[in-house]
């Protein structure tokens, strides 16, 4: 009899044990197990800005392995090329601005959003030292990376609010980046441009004066995108790659040193007071679910619907894929990782 009763309590804490595992698998994608192949994937990213660290700290930190992928950076100069190396299968996924994805979207690509990196952007109106405020712009040029950027958009929301118009009442001179745009407003070609970090801080040390920033306006400035048939092929390894970048928006959130150091190594910025104030910057700028809004697809939609028709009659719902972040949220992966 006390066999038999040593039997049953075994056998009940197998079934104790049993249970608690199912429960941790529950949590969408447990992170890789020792020994066990990575899944390889290549990535496409289009800026080199601190705006990207969570990006990269997944890479740094070993995040990809711990869930089970062997991760291929790849650095592309801009979103069209994304767009097309993500198209012709030379990349798994592109961290790219929402604009080049919706826009091949828009011409037939068969591509699709399924998370949000950020739901805003740091991008600031940078100005002469004569103009104090936005009003004064009214028959000024202002340089942004192109008419359809974020910059572009953040501007012409800035404009509105001053009850000015941009084209009407403002010249929007498309200078190809930030870069470019910060060239053209330090050799006086224009009264003002559209900055991100860290080059707001080269335009501060020369005067240029900051009258308006973009955080707070609904923007995805980086999205996650991929291709309708890899999501389909590959779903658990798109799964895992969100639950990597997730844990990396952790990591920036919670641990600034690391953040810090990420930042420094992609960016080659060694001025520990630029990095400091690139990362307050982008504090609050990144989506810690990543899920894709319709509203923030609309107004990408909205701010190029002046330079492509279809834009204007467009769904904003037939541009994204919440599926995944959706079950992450309701397997209580991003609770988890919040409370940890």
């Amino acid at each position: 009899m006390k066999a038999f009763l040593m039997y049953v309590k075994a056998f009940g804490r197998f079934w104790v044990a049993l249970a608690i595992a199912v429960s941790a698998t529950s949590l969408a994608v447990e992170p890789a197990t020792a020994g066990v192949p990575s899944d390889k994937l290549t990535l496409g990213y289009t800026t080199v800005g601190a705006i990207l660290t969570p990006v990269w700290i997944p890479a740094e930190m070993g995040i990809f392995q711990k869930y089970g992928l062997d991760v291929d950076m790849k650095f592309i100069t801009t979103g069209p090329v994304v767009v097309s190396a993500l198209i012709a299968g030379e990349i798994g996924i592109a961290a790219a601005s929402g604009e080049p994805i919706v826009s091949g979207i828009l011409g037939g690509a068969d591509l699709t959003i399924m998370g949000f990196g950020t739901t805003t952007t740091p991008v600031s109106l940078y100005v002469i030292p004569s103009i104090t405020k936005v009003e004064q712009l009214k028959g000024a040029s202002v340089a942004v990376s192109r008419l359809t950027s974020s910059g572009a958009y953040i501007l012409k929301v800035g404009l509105k609010r001053a009850g000015l118009e941009a084209i009407k009442d403002v010249i929007l001179i498309q200078a190809g980046g930030v870069p470019e745009s910060f060239a053209v407003l330090h050799a006086g070609k224009v009264q003002g441009a559209m900055l991100s970090p860290p080059t707001t801080y080269k335009a501060e040390a020369l005067g240029f004066r900051r009258i308006w920033s973009g955080l707070g306006v609904e923007y995805p400035s980086l999205v996650y995108a991929v291709r309708k048939s890899f999501l389909k092929d590959s779903e658990a390894v798109a799964l895992r790659f969100l639950q990597a970048m997730a844990e990396g928006v952790h990591i920036f959130n919670t641990d600034k040193e690391a953040a810090l150091k990420v930042m420094a190594k992609y960016t080659k910025v060694t001025d520990r007071k630029v990095l400091e104030d690139s990362y307050t910057d982008n504090s609050g700028v990144h989506s810690p679910t990543l899920e894709p809004t319709r509203s923030g697809i609309a107004n990408i939609l909205e701010t190029m619907a002046g330079t492509t028709p279809k834009a204007a009659t467009a769904k904003p719902e037939d541009f994204i894929d919440p599926r995944l972040v959706k079950k992450l949220e309701a397997n209580g992966f991003f609770k988890k990782l919040a409370g940890r």
